[in-house]
C-alpha cells in the first residue's frame, strides 16, 4: 500500500472514530466500548428521545432530555462538566447531533452510542422501563402472522423522526401501487413496535425485509435503489 492510501485510511478511521464541531470533539463508541465507558462510574447518562421513547424502557441512570424539546440547551448546560457525558438514542441520529451541540458548549469528555439502544437491547445489553409503562404494537405472533400471505409482504420498519424512512417511503408507495396485485406494504413504526423491534433485534432503520409465503427471502438496511427493489420483487414473484 503506497504512503497516500496509507495516510488517506488513517485520515478516514479518525473521521470515523470522532467528529470535530468548532474544535471540541465527542466520540462515537460501539455497544461493549460504551458500556466499560459507564462501567467506569461517575458518567451522566443522557436519553435524548421523548418522554414516552424514554418510559417504553432506556438505561439504568439514564435521565431524559429531549433533544428536540424547547428546553433542550437550558438542560443540557446543567450537566457536570468535570465528568463525561454518555449520550444515546434509538439508532444513534438524533444522539449524534446532540453530542455535537454538548461538546459545542464546552464539554470534553462526550461519547455517543453507536446505533443507539436499538444496538444495544440487540446486542444483549439491559434496559429498564417506567413504573405502569407496557410494550406496545405487535409481538413476534402476530408479526408472523402479517407476514403470512398468499402474496409477497415487504415490511418497511422506519420512524417518523427517521430521515432516510421519509425520503424511502414515496419510492415504496410507488412501488406498492404498482404491483398491489402480487405483494402488500406493511409500514412498521420501530417506535409504536419496541416489543417487536427487540425481539427481531432491529439495530437499524430504515429496514425493509421481504417476505414470500411467511418466508424472509430478502432484507435491506439503509435506503434501497427502487430498481434493486423492483428486481426483487421480480425474482420472487415466478
Amino acid at each position: 500500500m503506497s504512503l497516500s492510501k496509507i495516510f488517506r485510511f488513517v485520515l478516514l478511521l479518525l473521521a470515523v472514530s470522532s467528529c470535530n464541531i468548532n474544535g471540541q470533539k465527542y466520540q462515537t463508541l460501539s455497544v461493549a466500548d460504551f458500556d466499560k465507558k459507564l462501567h467506569e462510574g461517575n458518567v451522566q447518562i443522557v436519553d435524548v428521545r421523548t418522554p414516552e421513547e424514554y418510559a417504553e424502557k432506556h438505561l439504568k441512570d439514564a435521565v431524559n432530555i429531549n433533544f428536540n424539546g424547547d428546553d433542550f440547551v437550558d438542560m443540557v448546560v446543567k450537566l457536570d462538566e468535570t465528568k463525561p457525558v454518555l449520550v444515546y438514542c434509538l439508532s444513534g441520529g438524533r444522539s449524534a447531533k446532540a453530542a455535537a451541540l454538548i461538546s459545542k458548549k464546552g464539554y470534553t469528555q462526550v461519547y455517543n452510542l453507536d446505533g443507539g439502544i436499538l444496538a444495544w437491547t440487540a446486542a444483549g445489553q439491559p434496559v429498564e422501563a417506567a413504573a405502569g409503562a407496557s410494550s406496545k404494537g405487535l409481538d413476534m405472533d402476530g408479526y408472523l402472522a402479517q407476514v403470512k400471505s398468499d402474496k409477497l409482504v415487504l415490511v418497511d420498519f422506519n420512524a417518523v423522526w427517521c430521515g432516510p424512512c421519509k425520503i424511502l417511503k414515496p419510492t415504496l408507495d410507488k412501488i406498492a401501487e404498482k404491483d398491489k396485485d402480487k405483494l402488500i406494504l406493511l409500514p412498521l413504526n420501530v417506535d409504536q413496535n419496541s416489543k417487536l423491534s427487540d425481539a427481531m433485534h432491529i439495530s437499524g432503520i430504515p429496514l425493509i425485509i421481504l417476505y414470500k409465503g411467511g418466508k424472509e427471502v430478502w432484507r435491506n438496511l439503509g435506503l434501497a435503489d427502487q430498481k434493486e427493489i423492483e428486481k426483487v420483487i421480480a425474482d420472487n414473484s415466478k
